[in-house]
C-alpha cells in the first residue's frame, strides 16, 4: 500500500515516538491542488506551465503527451500500435458509485482514423476519464477485452468504420463488467476535426447516470450520451484522472479495431468530492495517542498501529463519519511504547 503522506510528528512527550499516516484503504495523493466550492472540491489545469510539476504523471508511452509550453496546452496522441499509456492526476481520493463527480476540457481534434492495420480493421477509441490506477498499470489490464479493464468512467469516442460514429459513457464495475443496458446507453454521432469541442463526462450518483455532452461555441453538437447503471451492475472505485490511449493488443478475434488520433487538450476542469481524512491533527491525552479528523457520511474511520510497515492492527474502535469532527483513541495494550500510526478510512457500502 502507498503510504503517502507520511507524517513525521516526532513527539517528546512521555518518552514516546509516533508517525502519523493520513491514507484511506485506496492509497491518496499527498499534494493533490484543491479548491473549495459548495462542498467540493476543483481542480483546474490550464497548461500555463508544466503540468508535471503540479502531480501529472506520464505512464507507459510518454511521448504521446507532450505539454506544448508556445501553445499552453496539451498535444495528444491516442496510438492503439502502443501499450497502455496514461497522462494523469491523482485526484487525492476515492470515487464510488455514492458520489457526484465529472470532468471538462476542450479537445480540438486534428486527425483520427480507425481500423488502418489490417489485421485490426475494426473500430478504436480515444479515452479520457477515471481510472483505479493500480488496475491501470497491470500487464493485464486490456481495455479491448470484455472483462479485463476494471474501475473505469469514462469518455469513449469511436469513429466509424461500418457501425456509425459513437460516444459512450463507459462505465466498467471492479468485476471489470461493462455497464450495459440497450444501445440507448451510446449515441450515433460524429466529433468533428478541426474544431474546438467542450466534452463534459459526469456521474450523478442520485440518477446512478454517466453522462456525455459534446458542445462547440455553447452549441450541442449530438444528443446528450446517457448510460443509466444497469440493475445488474455493482460497483467501481476511482482515485485517478487520465487522458488515455489504449492498446489494441489482447482484443477478441471478433471485429478488433484500432486506433490513431492526434488532438489538443486544455483547460481541464474536475470536480470531485472533499477527501475522507481532513483537518487530522493529534495529542497524547492521559498517556494514549488521540487522533481528530474532519470525517464525511458513508466513510468508517479506524486508529491503526505497525511497528514494521508490513501489518497493521486497528488500535481503535471503528466510528462512522458524522461529516463533522471525530476522535480515535488508541486502546491497544501496546499505548506508549514506540510504533507508527495512521487512520484507515473505508468506504461504507
Amino acid at each position: 500500500m502507498d503510504l503517502t503522506p507520511l507524517r513525521d510528528l516526532a513527539l517528546a512527550a512521555l518518552g514516546v515516538g509516533f508517525a502519523f499516516v493520513a491514507s484511506p484503504t485506496t492509497a491518496l495523493a499527498a499534494n493533490a491542488p484543491a479548491g473549495l466550492e459548495s462542498g467540493s472540491r476543483i481542480l483546474r489545469e490550464d497548461f500555463a506551465s508544466d503540468p508535471q510539476l503540479r502531480n501529472w504523471i506520464s505512464f507507459g508511452a510518454s511521448e504521446l503527451f507532450r505539454w506544448n509550453q508556445a501553445a499552453q496546452r496539451l498535444d495528444v496522441t491516442w496510438n492503439s500500435g502502443k501499450p497502455n499509456s496514461y497522462f494523469r492526476l491523482p485526484l487525492g481520493t476515492v470515487l464510488t458509485r455514492q458520489d457526484d463527480f465529472s470532468v471538462e476540457l476542450d479537445l480540438t481534434l486534428n486527425h483520427i482514423s480507425a481500423g488502418g492495420g489490417a489485421d485490426k480493421p475494426g473500430t478504436f477509441q480515444i479515452a479520457f476519464g477515471f481510472q483505479k490506477r493500480l488496475d491501470a498499470e497491470k500487464p493485464e489490464f486490456v481495455r479491448g477485452a470484455g472483462d479485463r479493464s476494471p474501475n473505469l468512467v469514462e469518455f469513449n469516442f469511436f469513429p466509424d468504420t461500418g457501425f456509425g460514429p459513437t460516444v459512450w459513457p463507459a462505465v466498467v464495475s471492479s468485476r471489470g463488467r461493462f455497464n450495459y443496458n440497450n444501445a440507448g446507453d451510446f449515441s450515433l454521432f460524429d466529433l468533428p476535426v478541426g474544431v474546438p469541442l467542450r466534452i463534459v463526462l459526469r456521474y450523478a450518483s442520485s440518477e446512478e447516470t454517466a453522462s456525455i455532452l459534446v458542445t462547440t461555441n455553447g452549441v450541442p453538437v449530438g444528443p446528450v450520451a446517457d448510460a443509466p447503471l444497469s440493475p445488474t451492475f455493482t460497483g467501481f472505485e476511482l482515485d485517478t484522472l487520465s487522458i488515455s490511449s489504449y492498446s489494441d493488443a489482447g482484443q477478441s478475434p471478433f471485429l478488433p479495431g484500432s486506433i490513431l488520433a492526434q488532438g489538443e487538450l486544455d483547460n481541464v476542469t474536475v470536480t470531485i468530492p472533499p477527501p475522507p481524512i481532513q483537518d487530522e491533527s493529534g495529542a497524547i491525552v492521559d498517556g494514549r495517542w488521540e487522533q481528530t479528523l474532519t470525517s464525511r457520511p458513508g466513510w468508517e474511520y479506524t486508529l491503526e498501529a505497525t511497528v514494521d510497515f508490513a501489518s497493521w492492527k486497528a488500535v481503535s474502535a471503528p466510528k462512522p463519519g458524522s461529516g463533522g469532527s471525530i476522535r480515535l483513541r488508541d486502546l491497544s495494550e501496546s499505548a506508549g511504547s514506540f510504533r507508527f500510526l495512521r487512520v484507515k478510512a473505508v468506504r461504507l457500502p
